[in-house]
C-alpha cells in the first residue's frame, strides 16, 4: 500500500503532467485535481454505463438495478453537463473523458479495488498545499497534518481525539496565519469536525495575539452541505476546487454564489 508521502507525490506528479488550457494558472489549477482525483459511478440509465462522480452514487443510479429508467434525473442531467464542460477542457469528445481523469488510483501500486477514500483525501490536502505554494504568496509557508494541540497549546475541541490534527496550516514568519480544512467531500461528520474545530482554533490563537483565519477547500457539489457550511459565521471562505463546475455547468446557483474558487483562495493568501 503507498505511504501518505508517496500518494501526494503521485498526485502531484500527475498534476503536473497535465496540460492546462494556456498553462498553468490560479484559473486553470483546478483541471489538475480532476485529472488526478475525479472518477466515474458506474450506472445503467438510458443507454449511459457510467458518469461523473459528483454526487453520492444513488443519486447518479437507478433507484431499482431491475429497472432502467426511461430518462435521466435531475443529477445525471448535472452530471452528462459536467462531461461535457470537462471534455471541452480536456480537448476531447465526452465518452473520452473517462480516459483523462482517476489517473491516480490507476497507477499500479493503486490494487483494484482498492478503496479510494483515504487516498483521496490524503493526496487532495497535497496538491492543494502544492497549488497554494507553487501560485499563491510565496511568503506563506504550508505544513500537512499538524498537531493542533502543539500548533495551538491548550486548546480543546469537544468530540475529538487528544490529538486534534490540521489538514493545512498557512504560517508567515513562523506565526499560524490561517487553517485550511480539505474535505473532497461533505459528509456530516465532516462538516461537524469543521464547525467544532474553527471556533476552539480561532480562541486558542487568540489568547496568543493572532488573528486567525479558517477556510474549507472541498469537492462537494450537494447544495444543502455546500450551505450548511457557507452559514457558518466562523469560517471565513468554502472553497470550491471550481466554483463555475458547480454554479455554472450544474446551475446550482443561489445560495451558493458566495462560495470562492480555489483561484480566489489563491489570491487571499497576499491579504495575509
Amino acid at each position: 500500500m503507498p505511504t501518505k508521502p508517496q500518494t501526494i507525490a503521485d498526485a502531484v506528479q500527475i498534476f503536473q503532467a497535465t496540460t492546462f488550457p494556456g498553462s498553468l494558472s490560479p484559473q486553470t489549477a483546478w483541471l489538475g485535481f480532476y485529472r488526478a482525483l475525479m472518477w466515474y459511478e458506474p450506472v445503467n440509465v438510458v443507454g449511459i454505463t457510467s458518469l461523473p462522480h459528483i454526487i453520492d452514487a444513488n443519486a447518479l443510479r437507478p433507484a431499482s438495478p431491475k429497472k432502467v429508467p426511461k430518462k435521466v434525473n435531475a443529477w445525471q442531467k448535472r452530471a452528462l453537463a459536467f462531461e461535457k464542460y470537462l471534455a471541452q477542457a480536456f480537448g476531447c469528445q465526452p465518452p473520452q473523458v473517462a480516459g483523462h481523469v482517476d489517473r491516480l488510483m490507476q497507477l499500479p501500486n493503486y490494487p483494484q479495488g482498492m478503496q479510494r477514500q483515504n487516498s483521496l483525501g490524503i493526496a487532495f490536502a497535497g496538491v492543494v498545499k502544492f497549488v497554494l505554494e507553487r501560485l499563491g504568496n510565496s511568503a506563506i509557508s504550508y505544513e500537512l497534518e499538524v498537531d493542533g494541540t502543539q500548533a495551538f497549546p491548550g486548546v480543546t475541541i469537544h468530540g475529538r481525539s487528544s490529538k486534534p490534527l490540521i489538514d493545512i496550516l498557512a504560517r508567515k514568519q513562523q506565526r499560524p496565519v490561517a487553517i485550511i480544512s480539505t474535505k473532497w467531500s461533505l459528509r456530516l461528520d465532516r462538516i461537524n469536525d469543521m464547525t467544532n474545530e474553527c471556533p476552539a482554533y480561532k480562541q486558542a490563537a487568540s489568547w496568543t495575539g493572532l488573528s486567525l483565519r479558517y477556510y474549507a477547500a472541498t469537492n462537494e457539489f450537494g447544495p444543502t452541505r455546500l450551505h450548511r457550511v457557507l452559514r457558518d459565521p466562523c469560517i471565513d471562505g468554502l472553497v470550491h476546487v471550481h466554483k463555475p463546475a458547480v454554479v455554472n455547468v450544474c446551475g446550482l446557483d443561489g445560495r451558493l454564489s458566495n462560495m470562492l474558487d480555489l483561484a480566489d483562495l489563491v489570491s487571499i493568501t497576499h491579504k495575509w
